[in-house]
């Protein structure tokens, strides 16, 4: 009984370090995807990359 928790127990361990491992993947195989709102005018403005901080609001309708 105690070999049978020991092996659970190292199966559980490994199964965490291959998830671990899976999500310290490289993002170079992933594409780059620019996050795009749309402003007062009705213009899309990229919030991604920018030089200045951009502060964003979002007010939602309450009842």
């Amino acid at each position: 009984m105690n070999g049978l928790k020991r092996n659970f127990m190292s199966f559980l361990v490994a199964a965490a370090f291959l998830m671990f491992l899976t999500g310290c993947g490289s993002t170079s195989e992933q594409p780059e995807s620019a996050l795009t709102l749309l402003n007062e005018q009705g213009e899309e403005v990229t919030l991604t990359n920018k030089e200045r901080a951009t502060v964003l609001f979002h007010f939602t309708e309450v009842g």
